[in-house]
């Protein structure tokens, strides 16, 4: 026999916003099937995320800080013109340091270096080549990603999910049968915590259709997953 505590929440609906915890006991009279299953939905992504900045150097910090401000006036005018709404441009660091150079054990004053780093999102994937060669023409002196994803995978993740109980349920039965019992039934069920969100596929990408001048983007897919611990009891 088999005994399984539960852990559930209540939210109690108090002023405080509290929680309580409460313990379910579940008692298995057969055996049980313990199942860790993970499914996945594949997509073409539809939102891109990246980070660009300005980096500037100059002798000293109040003019390296007003370089740094007009590139980057220019860069975030650049996002927003392609299409870049406000709230999917995020500045994410700004920095200043004295640089130095070193010569036969010397240190030898360079000047002050001012960062400037935002992180947006372009949700038009097709101007995403023509965006990357704009923004350097318009100052930005680094670039890093892009990173692909879905806008809204809620649905996908759905289906995600649905396909991880088909693959369970197939998989408790059929171990079942074969230990001599007619089916299992569910008697515990968890989804990992956590955004378990997208990935991109480790498959052939599919070039973005660009002119020669553009720099080449290839998008591919995304994966979305779920991913459920189990306990099933083999029933007759």
């Amino acid at each position: 026999m088999r005994k399984l505590i539960i852990a559930a929440l209540l939210a109690t609906g108090s002023i405080t916003g509290q929680a309580m915890a409460t313990e379910v006991h579940i008692t298995a009279t057969n055996p049980v099937i313990d199942l860790s299953v993970t499914e996945y939905v594949d997509t073409t992504p539809d939102v891109a995320s990246f980070s660009t900045g300005v980096q500037t150097l100059a002798l000293t910090a109040n003019e390296a800080v007003r370089q740094n401000n007009m590139q980057m006036s220019s860069v975030i005018a650049r996002l927003k013109k392609l299409g870049i709404a406000d709230k999917d441009i995020q500045t994410t660091q700004i920095s200043l340091n004295q640089q130095f150079d070193y010569n036969e054990g010397r240190q030898v004053f360079r000047g002050f270096e001012a960062n400037n780093t935002v992180t947006a999102k372009l949700r038009d994937l097709k101007k995403l080549p023509q965006f990357l060669d704009a923004l350097a023409s318009d100052g930005a002196t680094n670039f890093n990603g892009p990173s692909f994803s879905v806008d809204d995978d809620s649905k996908l993740k759905e289906t995600a999910r649905d396909k991880v109980w088909d693959n369970a349920m197939k998989r408790a039965n059929a171990i079942a049968r074969k230990a001599g019992y007619a089916s299992a039934r569910v008697l515990r069920v968890e989804e990992q915590s956590g955004d378990f969100g997208g990935y991109p596929m480790p498959v052939m990408a599919v070039r973005e259709q660009s002119s020669a001048k553009d720099t080449p983007i290839a998008p591919g897919q995304v994966r979305i997953g779920s991913t459920m611990n189990f306990t099933f009891e083999m029933v007759k």
